[in-house]
């Protein structure tokens, strides 16, 4: 998932304590003016390691729901009048 921001964006934060994420973007935190950050056992996911999409959010998925919509629309202008 390219362009995916970071999952933490931390900005003048003192003791910051991260355990046991995991993130689908590249980098799990980008950090400014933060003091003490402790990171143990986070996972930053390449694009190519993360999930696959749900049907629904697939061209062809988004085109089944649009054709689906449509076509109960247009049995409802028909019933209607």
């Amino acid at each position: 998932m390219a362009g995916k921001g970071p999952m933490f964006d931390l900005e003048d934060c003192e003791d910051v304590d991260l355990n046991r994420n995991k993130t689908s973007s590249e980098k799990l935190f980008k950090a400014k003016n933060t003091k003490n950050i402790k990171a143990n056992d986070n996972e930053s996911l390449a694009p190519t390691e993360t999930t696959q999409n749900s049907w629904h959010e697939t061209a062809w998925g988004k085109i089944a729901i649009g054709l689906t919509i449509g076509g109960i629309l247009l049995v409802i202008k028909l019933a209607v009048g």
